[in-house]
């Protein structure tokens, strides 16, 4: 019964931890400021690809 609590208090601090980090992410729009930096590297590597056109 010691090991299933201490599973379980585990478990809640880790989830605790995780909707506590997914909170600032989300309030403070880390997400969209993180793609803002990433963007700029993918489209210079997918606008140097080769095109083929066919309709």
């Amino acid at each position: 019964m010691k090991t299933l609590g201490k599973v379980l208090r585990i478990l809640s601090i880790v989830t605790g931890l995780f909707f506590i980090v997914t909170f600032i992410v989300y309030f403070e729009n880390l997400d969209m400021k993180a793609a803002s930096k990433v963007m700029p590297l993918m489209q210079k590597h997918y606008d140097s690809r080769p095109r083929t056109r066919k309709l």
